[in-house]
């Protein structure tokens, strides 16, 4: 006996328009919150059924965890071209800051920032992304002070875990900062003090 068959409009989400789901439900995360997001935003601006991005997405809850997932995957390729273009510690930093301006002008903040400031009502499992999205760039900060501070390109007295938590926390809340400024120079002002600090003429005029 043949099942029922499905309706197309459901099996026949193409790649394309599900890298569009993810990116603007990303878009929509990073800028009203997850709270704030419904499906009914998503299908005024792709042009979809509600039924057909769940027949894909059953929940926002699975639907925001990919939205996670990809944005680590985005960024762990990003990092990846950093160390390809830069060969020493302080050029791979400043390329690295320079990812936390972007959507700076749509008044985007940072995917991991948007999350966390939501975090007590955040689902377990994005709960759990969410945290391992931060201890993606403070394993990747750690290992390229660590470097830098081997090769003499970098100084840091408290150890590279220590300036490695100083820059995520700077750059987090520089961006918070100056987006609500509206001051696009100040997204960077503290990381730019930090690693100034870092080099290692200034740790020996101290």
């Amino acid at each position: 006996m043949c099942a029922p068959a499905q309706d197309d409009s459901l099996r026949s989400m193409t790649a394309p328009t599900r890298s569009q789901l993810l990116a603007e439900a990303e878009y929509l995360i990073r800028r009203s919150g997850y709270s704030a997001f419904s499906y009914a935003h998503l299908t005024d601006k792709i042009g979809i059924t509600k039924a057909s991005i769940h027949y894909h997405f059953p929940t926002k809850q699975r639907l925001a965890e990919e939205v996670v997932e990809v944005a680590m995957a985005r960024f762990t390729e990003a990092l990846t071209g950093i160390e390809a273009a830069h060969s020493e510690a302080p050029a791979r930093l400043q390329a690295y800051g320079q990812l936390f301006l972007d959507g700076f002008e749509e008044q985007l903040r940072p995917l991991c920032c948007a999350l966390s400031a939501e975090l007590a009502a955040l689902p377990e499992s994005i709960h759990a992304r969410t945290r391992a999205y931060f201890e993606l760039h403070l394993a990747w900060l750690t290992r390229t002070v660590a470097q830098g501070c081997a090769a003499g390109q970098l100084s840091w007295p408290d150890g590279a875990g220590a300036l490695a938590i100083l820059i995520l926390s700077s750059l987090e809340g520089g961006s918070l900062v100056a987006r609500a400024i509206q001051s696009r120079a100040l997204a960077l002002a503290g990381f730019e003090q930090i690693l100034a600090r870092a080099a290692p003429s200034a740790g020996s005029d101290g």
